[in-house]
This record gives structure tokens, C-alpha cells and sequence, in this order.
């Protein structure tokens, strides 16, 4: 019974733990890839992260319809845990959503699901939802965090030895709740530890959000924020910039000289949002910049976007032979009802800012109309 018992907790600890790992492996190479496409869809990171979890609910599935006794219920055991955890994970509603239904499925095909049970499933997803809703602040507190889901992992269990006590044994029914709570321990530790490594790299570097050369927010974080400023509706403007000639201004004067540019067109930019305090400056790529503009209709990010000019063009980059001056090529896009996503919106302000180039540079171009430099 003692070796049932303990081999039992381990494959259940062990499988978890190894499903957690796999998933923090795509999430990690996933937002790399997403990154270095430069794509701003959800859909990009979400996709994989789905189809993994879903992946593994139906392989325990299939795997548990070959085992019967003890075996068996360890699989459902494992079934219940990960749909439990991945609700948590999902990073956007749809894939809450797509996990729930993969979830109901698997439940479904044991034919042992009813009113009753399906009343709870969904008492526990609409709960599952609330915790999303509340995980900012939840997040802060290690222990609570994890609360709802170990109850409703652990009231399955007393729900499913009443509804089964003529047919599984009650010393199963506690053995698995036994190795849920455990699983949910170690991925509680899990959890804790992720997040104290997380916030010692916060501490000794801005690598998370920040550029370290020019200090302003860099290409991941753009695509976090302006996701979540289109998601929020309302008027909404994008403007894009690039340096002029900024090769040959490394090849004339070098990448000192060069890393000095981008920290004075930073600086310049930084200032020239100081009465702006919705908008947010971004440095995209090695060269471009890029302002997220909230609350700007089409006037009043004209007036940004020229200022922004008119700023660089004044901006003085001193060496040790001289000094010289900087220009940028601008393209400007506002958010419109023909936008199917915010990548549209980014693809179409960089479609913009290339015009600008092919236009002479220095020049400003809003909503495919380019103004030259004068």
C-alpha cells in the first residue's frame, strides 16, 4: 500500500512538474521567434501554447483508456491538475476558452460526468476566470495565488467519491487528493522560485522592458503595450521613426559616435514627450523608434510627429572633431475600423516610414501622405 501510495505521488509530481518545464520552454522560444518576426499578434505567442496543452489533455486521454484500477485514476488525476494549472497560464481569454472546452471533452469521454458534475465544471471555470481577472493582485500574495485552484482540484476529488463510492475504492480517492495537493505544492515552490529569479534579474538590469543603451522601452515591451492599447479601443496613433543615414554615420565616425546618436535621439524624443504623459517612446530595432499615442486623433498626433521632427532636426551630435546634425523619416498611422489587428496598424506605419525614405528622407509621412522637408 506504501509503495502504491508513493509511486503514485511521485508520477503525479514528476509529470507535472515536467509538463510546467515543456511549457515554460515554448512560452520562452516562442517569444523569441515572435520577436525576432517583429509581429504583434497574441495569436503568434498563443497558438503553440494551446495546442501543447491540448496536446497533452488528449494524450492522457487515450493514454488512460488503457489502464484500469489505480493506473487509471492517476491519469485523470493528471488530466484535472494540468487543465486546473493551464487555465492559469493561458495568456489570453481565447486560449482560457479553447483549454475549457479540450477539458470538458476529455471529461465527457469518461462517461462518468452529469448534472451535477457538469454544474461544477463550470462553477470551477467561471471561478478559474475570476482568478484571471484578479491575478494582478492575487500575484502578490505566493499563497493565495494557488488557493482556488488547489480547492477545486481537491473538491473534484470529494465530488467524485461521492458520486462513484460504490465503485472506486475511498482509499484512491484519497490517495489521489493526496498527490494533488502535493502537485500543487511543488508547483506553488515552482512558481515562487520563477518569480524570485524573475525579480533578481529585474533588479540588476532593465533588460526586461528597458534598452540598456538608451534607456527607453524596447522592442518586447512595445509589442506587450501597443497590444494592449489597441485591445482597449479608442483613438489610438502609431508614429515610426528611423535615423537618416545612420550607416554611414557609424562608418564616418564610428559605433561610438553611432551609440551616441541613438542616445541623443532618445533623449530628444523623451523630452519632446515631457506634456504628453499617455504617450510612450520605444526603441524597436537597432535604428527605429517608435511612439505609442493614446487618446490622439489625427490632428493632435500631426502635431506630435512634426514637433518630434523639428526636435531631431535641432538635436546636435558633438565629437571629438566637430559636431554635426541629425534628421529622421517619420510614417504616422491611426487606428481605424479597417484594421484587423494591431499588427496591421504597426505594418502600416512602417509602410509609411519606408515612404518617407523613398521620398528623400527627412520627411514625414501621415496616413500615406508625405510631407517634405521644407
Amino acid at each position: 500500500m506504501i509503495q502504491q501510495v508513493l509511486a503514485n505521488i511521485f508520477l503525479v509530481v514528476a509529470s507535472t512538474l515536467g509538463f510546467v518545464t515543456v511549457y515554460q520552454q515554448i512560452d520562452d522560444g516562442t517569444k523569441k521567434r515572435v520577436a525576432a518576426e517583429r509581429s504583434l499578434s497574441p495569436a503568434a505567442r498563443e497558438v503553440p501554447l494551446v495546442i501543447y496543452v491540448c496536446a497533452v489533455l488528449l494524450v492522457l486521454n487515450f493514454a488512460s483508456s488503457g489502464f484500469h484500477g489505480l493506473m487509471y485514476w492517476v491519469f485523470v488525476n493528471l488530466k484535472a491538475i494540468i487543465m486546473i494549472y493551464a487555465s492559469l497560464l493561458m495568456p489570453t481569454m481565447r486560449g482560457f476558452v479553447i483549454v475549457q472546452i479540450c477539458g470538458a471533452y476529455t471529461l465527457n469521454s469518461t462517461g462518468n460526468m452529469t448534472g451535477y458534475t457538469w454544474a461544477f465544471y463550470l462553477l470551477a471555470a467561471a471561478i478559474m476566470l475570476g482568478q484571471r481577472w484578479a491575478s494582478a493582485h492575487l500575484r502578490q500574495h505566493d499563497f493565495l495565488y494557488l488557493l482556488p485552484a488547489t480547492a477545486i482540484g481537491l473538491l473534484s476529488w470529494v465530488l467524485a467519491g461521492v458520486r462513484l463510492q460504490s465503485t472506486v475504492a475511498l482509499s484512491t480517492i484519497i490517495i489521489n487528493m493526496g498527490s494533488l495537493l502535493w502537485a500543487f505544492f511543488a508547483l506553488w515552490d515552482y512558481d515562487l522560485y520563477q518569480r524570485q529569479d524573475q525579480r533578481v534579474i529585474a533588479q540588476l538590469s532593465h533588460q526586461v522592458q528597458y534598452d540598456g543603451l538608451t534607456q527607453v522601452r524596447n522592442w518586447p515591451t512595445f509589442q506587450q503595450d501597443f497590444n494592449h492599447a489597441y485591445d482597449a479601443g479608442g483613438e489610438l496613433a502609431l508614429i515610426t521613426l528611423d535615423i537618416d543615414h545612420f550607416k554611414a554615420i557609424n562608418d564616418t565616425y564610428g559605433h561610438l559616435v553611432g551609440n551616441q546618436a541613438l542616445m541623443v535621439v532618445a533623449t530628444t524624443l523623451r523630452e519632446c514627450l515631457s506634456d504628453e504623459p499617455a504617450c510612450r517612446l520605444y526603441r524597436t530595432g537597432g535604428e527605429e523608434f517608435a511612439i505609442i499615442a493614446p487618446q490622439h486623433e489625427l490632428s493632435q498626433a500631426t502635431d506630435l510627429v512634426l514637433k518630434s521632427q523639428r526636435r531631431l532636426r535641432n538635436a546636435k551630435i558633438r565629437y571629438s572633431k566637430g559636431e554635426f546634425f541629425l534628421s529622421a523619416s517619420f510614417g504616422l498611422a491611426i487606428v481605424n475600423g479597417k484594421d484587423t489587428n494591431s499588427t496591421a496598424v504597426f505594418k502600416r506605419a512602417d509602410h509609411y516610414l519606408y515612404q518617407s525614405k523613398r521620398c528623400g528622407r527627412d520627411c514625414v509621412t501621415i496616413e500615406g501622405t508625405t510631407m517634405t522637408a521644407s
